[in-house]
């Protein structure tokens, strides 16, 4: 088995939700995506998989969805109502799920099953010096994987 890993920057805005503490403000950082994929062969060039077929789709998908954007949970209707005031405003919902690290990282995983050749092995996002990181319990339907 093989084992290639990508890494994407991209900043971002966010808060949880309910939190107790300093992550209840709005508060931005420079995240940092990990992706590591498995593949079993190596093609006719000696490659499991070309980092570019990884890394462009996982760039395109953070460009488009989560950099420089506000990444709040959907039930944060206080903050989701301000920041559509102002237009320039890019915002992405998680379904009832604060923005953490660990609800990243899940997200990033399942997206890229569907952009990528080989399967995800697992996802680690980076913020302000630590990791979460998710990989799938192979006897758990990944579907499930998030509440």
């Amino acid at each position: 088995m093989y084992v290639n890993r990508v890494e994407v920057s991209f900043d971002a805005a966010h808060r949880l939700l309910g939190y107790d503490g300093k992550c209840a403000s709005p508060h931005g950082h420079t995240y940092r995506a990990e992706v590591f994929v498995r593949c079993n062969e190596l093609d006719d060039l000696g490659l499991a998989i070309d980092f570019g077929d990884i890394k462009q789709p996982l760039k395109r998908w953070i460009d488009t969805h989560w950099d420089h954007a506000f990444l709040l949970n959907d039930r944060d209707q206080v903050l989701i109502t301000a920041l559509r005031v102002v237009s320039e405003s890019k915002l992405y919902l998680f379904r009832g799920l604060n923005p953490s690290a660990e609800v990243m990282a899940c997200v990033l995983f399942q997206v890229m099953q569907s952009e990528i050749s080989c399967e995800p092995q697992s996802v680690r996002i980076w913020e302000a010096g630590q990791y979460a990181e998710y990989r799938p319990d192979k006897e758990q339907d990944d579907e499930g994987a998030l509440p």
